[in-house]
């Protein structure tokens, strides 16, 4: 695989500062920079006849653009010490690093954190997926040795991560986000505080995903429409993800028309993309709840009037725009604009009785998504029902 630019730039400027001479090279092993050179010294216990022997030296600074300089100069002290003859391994046998004066200091963590920051932002994630899923927990993990001088790493480990419920998603975060600093930093992982890392499939909701009843939609639009804040527009936008199950990204670029029969058909255009795939472009048949009129209450007609509100095509994200719709108008908590659209999957499988590659398709995932989310759902009443039949039927022979 080639190389980086920033590993390629930051190569051809190791190899100024030699003046070109060979043998020496710079590279990422196992997230970590290293100087590589058969003219390291041997280590203390080499064998004395591999004296030209390939060696490898681990940088403190991390692999990544924002710290190529520091890099750099790092590795060019070495060249010069080696060069010198004054350069030596240091020695395995020194003070570990938990006996460090600075070790779970709050300060010592918050720069950890930036360190780790500079890493992963613009080689492994977003600077907003930082914000939201990282920051947040080294945030709290630094809050909690502000408040105390802990003994050791466990005892702030297991009082940070007892801070969420346990079995959950966010819990598995912490510490999975805790963990990937103590690497950070070179700390060793304390073995006790795993069993606090839990099982979030262990917390599930026994009843699947949690999805707006009928009588809870009508309550949305219901207070939708009393609202002094939420227009018409914003009514529409609600709409559309209630009778086509649209992720709320996909409001972006919406446009609707009308079916053969006359209902609304969505033209969908957003695309997702993730490690599984991109989706496609589709049409999706509006599928109202079973109290609602054909024309879902004028949809199509109110689309072509007052269109969609201009934060559900501007706002990079409008879910959590949406989100915060449902929390001032005081919904069922629990509730999400996702369970529209968990809600319109039901209605597929359990009213319409759609195979589960069919329901996929017009939501614009793959079966097997389909079947992960869903299937509990899907499944319980036709095998409470199959079985019913089959006792039933044992006993009359």
């Amino acid at each position: 695989m080639a190389s980086p630019p920033w590993l390629r730039n930051l190569s051809a400027a190791f190899k100024a500062h030699r003046l070109g001479r060979t043998g020496w090279y710079l590279e990422v092993n196992r997230e970590r920079l290293r100087v590589v050179s058969t003219e390291l010294p041997p280590r203390p216990g080499d064998e004395p006849d591999q004296p030209h022997k390939r060696r490898a030296f681990t940088l403190q600074a991390a692999p990544g653009p924002a710290t190529s300089a520091a890099a750099l100069s790092e590795a060019c002290g070495i060249f010069d010490a080696v060069m010198a003859g004054s350069w030596t391994w240091p020695d395995s046998d020194a003070t570990p690093p938990t006996d460090d004066p600075e070790h779970l200091q709050p300060a010592h963590l918050e720069r950890l954190a930036r360190q780790l920051e500079s890493k992963l932002v613009g080689e492994q994630t977003t600077a907003r997926t930082w914000e939201r899923s990282w920051a947040p927990f080294l945030r709290r993990l630094v809050k909690g040795a502000v408040e105390r001088r802990w003994g050791d790493d466990a005892a702030l480990l297991g009082a940070y991560l007892r801070h969420w419920e346990a079995n959950t998603r966010h819990r598995q975060l912490a510490h999975d986000r805790a963990r990937r600093l103590w690497k950070e930093a070179g700390w060793p992982w304390p073995e006790d505080v795993a069993p606090l890392r839990g099982n979030g499939k262990a917390a599930a909701d026994p009843r699947g995903v949690r999805s707006f009843t009928d009588a809870e939609t009508e309550l949305l639009r219901a207070r939708i429409v009393a609202s002094a804040r939420l227009t018409a527009a914003d009514l529409v936008a609600w709409d559309c993800l209630i009778v086509f199950g649209l992720r709320p990204q996909e409001l972006i670029g919406l446009a609707l028309k009308a079916s053969p029969s006359g209902a609304p058909l969505a033209v969908v255009s957003r695309l997702k993309r993730s490690s599984k795939g991109t989706t496609r472009p589709r049409h999706v048949p509006a599928v109202p709840p079973a109290a609602w009129p054909a024309d879902c209450f004028r949809l199509l007609a109110r689309w072509r009037t007052h269109g969609l509100p201009d934060w559900s095509q501007s706002a990079y994200s409008p879910g959590s725009h949406m989100s915060q719709q449902l929390r001032r108008l005081q919904m069922p908590s629990g509730l999400t604009s996702y369970g529209l659209r968990h809600a319109f999957a039901l209605r597929l499988g359990l009213d319409l009785g759609l195979h589960v590659r069919e329901s996929a398709e017009l939501m614009g995932h793959s079966p097997q998504v389909h079947l992960a989310a869903y299937g509990r759902r899907l499944d319980g009443p036709s095998l409470q029902r199959k079985v019913q039949q089959l006792v039933a039927g044992r006993g009359g022979q």
